[in-house]
């Protein structure tokens, strides 16, 4: 009983230590499994959640009450639904790379931010 009781044990120990030298892989697809992490939900944008958002980490800086660049003030709800629904914001930041009247100058909203705004626009750009 003891030969095999320490045959048992030998067996197991070369077992663990060969899984420290063997690998696996396995070749499930990341978005099948946990989801698309970078998907775009606009299914329930809002004003209070997204687009003040938006506007205040890429607009607000230059268009704001104290120093409204070009005249435009995005500062509050009310100044940035009627720049939305006239057609100026998307008209700005949905222009080419290069265009000088893109905005933010520089650099381009995200896919996602732009697919947000136009479809908070269409919703009518409600203050929720």
């Amino acid at each position: 009983m003891e030969c095999r009781t320490t045959k048992i044990f030998n067996l197991v120990a070369f077992s663990g230590l060969l899984g420290l030298f063997t690998s696996s892989c396995y070749y499930d697809n990341y978005d099948d499994l946990y989801g698309n992490v970078n998907a775009c939900d606009t299914s329930a944008v809002t004003f209070s959640q997204d687009i003040k958002m938006i506007i205040g980490q890429n607009c607000e800086g230059c268009h704001n009450g104290a120093s409204a660049s070009g005249g435009l003030n995005l500062a509050g709800h009310q100044n940035i639904s009627t720049s939305a629904l006239s057609g100026a914001i998307l008209d700005r930041v949905t222009r080419n790379a290069g265009d000088p009247l893109l905005m933010p100058p520089g650099q381009a909203l995200s896919d996602c931010d732009q697919s947000k705004l136009r479809t908070w626009i269409n919703e009518g750009a409600p203050n929720n």
